[in-house]
């Protein structure tokens, strides 16, 4: 059903349509592209240190520079976390034809035609990781776009990403800030942040999951996101904190097209954020 929903909306925008370059460009950043007025995208690349003080947050592997997708939406139009929700298509980015791994922010929640979905609005930049090059690479996006419709886009972006071209103080400054907003993917997050413990309640078809999280900071604010296949999707979780505020619970029941379909045993990924600006993102097994 998600699928076919998710196709629907694309229809919606009849062509997958290629933007139009705007303006030239720094020779760290790709040149902005025009998206019939919906957005502009480009791939931006940051300084080595950067890439070096984002552990925690991202791999940081050896050999690798830091780049992002960055995106400015016009007033209205959201494009889409790696788990979309109930509909939309995520943010891809493709180098040398492969699909890089991408660092999504935490996303903001958002109805569409009744459906919950997760992303972006008014602007984003997803970094990622590639080995560094002797010079020009081409990168490819596909991202779609939603307000009263939705409208799929493919766009490439030419950049230089040998050592030489690497950053400069305003994407720097632009790319730090966005960083700030990923989940801790390994190693404790400010604030104390963490899981508890992992449970689940309800017989298959009917089941919750029930995940109890601790901080250093009152946790009224917080929120969880959950992702566990496309055919699975968590409404909004309900919360309940205890003591000083400081521990809370979220039951998250399921919902998905598979009838009586049991959780016990699957993985999940978590995306814990405490509303004041910490995350973090663990995968597990969920008990029987």
């Amino acid at each position: 059903m998600l699928k076919v929903m998710r196709v629907f909306l694309a229809v919606l925008a009849c062509l997958n349509i290629a933007g139009v370059a705007v303006q030239a460009a720094p020779k760290n950043e790709s040149d902005w592209i025009d998206h019939q007025g919906m957005l502009s995208t480009r791939i931006v690349s940051a300084s080595p240190d950067v890439l070096t003080n984002a552990k925690g947050k991202v791999r940081a592997e050896e050999g690798n520079i830091l780049l992002a997708w960055e995106a400015k939406l016009a007033d209205g139009w959201k494009t889409y976390w790696r788990s979309p929700g109930e509909a939309g298509l995520p943010v891809r980015v493709y180098w040398e034809g492969k699909d890089v791994n991408l660092y999504y922010p935490v996303p903001e929640r958002f109805e569409l035609f009744g459906l919950q979905t997760f992303g972006y609005s008014k602007s984003v930049l997803i970094p990622f990781e590639v080995p560094v090059s002797d010079g020009a690479a081409q990168f490819r996006a596909d991202f779609m776009v939603c307000k009263e419709i939705c409208v799929p886009f493919e766009a490439t972006y030419d950049l230089d990403i040998d050592q030489d071209s690497l950053g400069n103080i305003v994407s720097d400054t632009k790319v730090k800030q966005w960083i700030n907003k990923l989940p801790h993917i390994d190693g404790s997050a400010p604030g104390g942040l963490r899981f508890d413990r992992v449970s689940l309640a309800g017989k298959p078809g009917h089941q919750s999951l029930i995940i109890d999280v601790v901080a250093d900071r009152q946790l009224n604010t917080a929120d969880l996101l959950a992702e566990l296949d496309e055919a699975t999707q968590f409404p909004s979780p309900k919360v309940r904190l205890f003591g000083d505020g400081k521990s809370a619970r979220f039951v998250l029941p399921a919902v998905s097209a598979k009838a009586e379909q049991d959780l016990a045993g699957r993985s999940v990924r978590l995306t814990l954020s405490d509303g004041r600006g910490n995350a973090i993102d663990r995968i597990f097994e969920i008990p029987d």
